[in-house]
Order: structure tokens, then sequence, then C-alpha cells
């Protein structure tokens, strides 16, 4: 990895952990700026250099900085009720990525490129919330509560990220390809 993709999973790393910390608590999972973030980081970066940046916010919050929301840290946080959210990330980052790379820049496939990436964010997530109630919480979690705990009060707000992230994530790449920082395909 050379200097300038350092600095850019750098970037949207420290971007991932400022927008941890603008948190509205909301039962086990707060509102926070995450998801616009993550989404921008496979919209900018790429299906290789996005997860990386997710992978080094996670590091970091794993070895003890307060990075994740609500200034939480440790590897405790990965099997919590926002542990499958994490996971999701890297899945999200990924799919987005691709389709930046892959995919003619419009707004057309990066809203569908993202819409997808929620989907993900979302199953990924509920499947570790409900898993995390069932086996590290040790209380019972049925779909129905679990989507009104983890989902429902949180998509109105995340599509309006998503159409933020689809318009910012598009006018960035498009200008960061005029300057060569990002290229269309990654090297492997």
């Amino acid at each position: 990895m050379n200097t300038k993709n350092m600095a850019l999973t750098s970037l949207f790393a420290a971007l991932l952990a400022v927008s941890s910390q603008v948190s509205i608590p909301l039962g086990p999972v707060p509102i926070t700026m995450q998801v616009m973030f993550v989404l921008l980081a496979g919209m900018i970066l790429g299906k290789r250099l996005g997860p990386a940046s997710v992978a080094v916010w996670v590091v970091l919050g794993i070895f003890g900085l307060p990075v994740f929301a609500q200034g939480k840290a440790g590897a405790a946080v990965l099997i919590g009720p926002t542990g499958g959210y994490i996971l999701g990330y890297f899945v999200c980052t990924y799919i987005v990525g691709y389709v930046a790379e892959h995919f003619e820049l419009s707004y057309k496939y990066t809203a569908v490129a993202m819409m997808a990436g929620l989907i993900i964010i979302y199953g990924i997530g509920l499947a570790g919330f409900m898993l995390s109630f069932q086996y590290v919480l040790h209380k019972a979690m049925p779909l129905e509560r679990a989507l009104n705990l983890a989902v429902w009060p949180f998509l109105p707000l995340d599509l309006v990220k998503a159409a933020m992230a689809v318009y910012v994530g598009v006018r960035v790449r498009r200008a960061l390809l005029k300057t060569g920082l990002v290229t269309t395909k990654q090297p492997a």
C-alpha cells in the first residue's frame, strides 16, 4: 500500500471514529453518523481500501481507543448488540466499492449500490443483534422485537444519510478521479 492509499484509508478510519461519537442513545443501538461514512468509504475508496478503513477503525477500537459509538472500546463491542452492524460495514464497503470501481459513475448506480449496502448492514446487523441477545446476554429476542429495536427506528434517517452519501460520494469520486488520487479499478 502506497502512502497516498494509507493516508486515504487513515482519513476514513478517522472519519468513522468521529462519526461514531455523534451519537443519540436509543436503546441498545444508538443513532450515529457511521452509516454515511461507511457508504462514503466504499464509494470513494473502492472495494479494497473501503474495507481497509473499517478494519483500521475496528483495530483501534479493539486496542482500547474509544472509537466505537458512545465512546466505547474493546473487543467486547464486537459481540455486543452492535457487533453485527460493524461486521456489516465490511461487507457494505466492499459491495459499494465494487460498484464504484466497475460500473458507470452515476447517481443511479451509486444509489442502487448504497441501498444494497444498507440492506447488507441491516441484515448482518440484525442477525448479530439477535445472536448477541441470545448467546451473550442470554435473553430471547424474537424477530419482530429485534426489528422494532434495531431497524425501524433507524431506517428513515439512514435513508437520508444514504441519499446524502450518494450525492457527496459521486461528486467527490469524480473529483478524485480527475486528480488521479483514485482510479476506476484499484490494483490487486
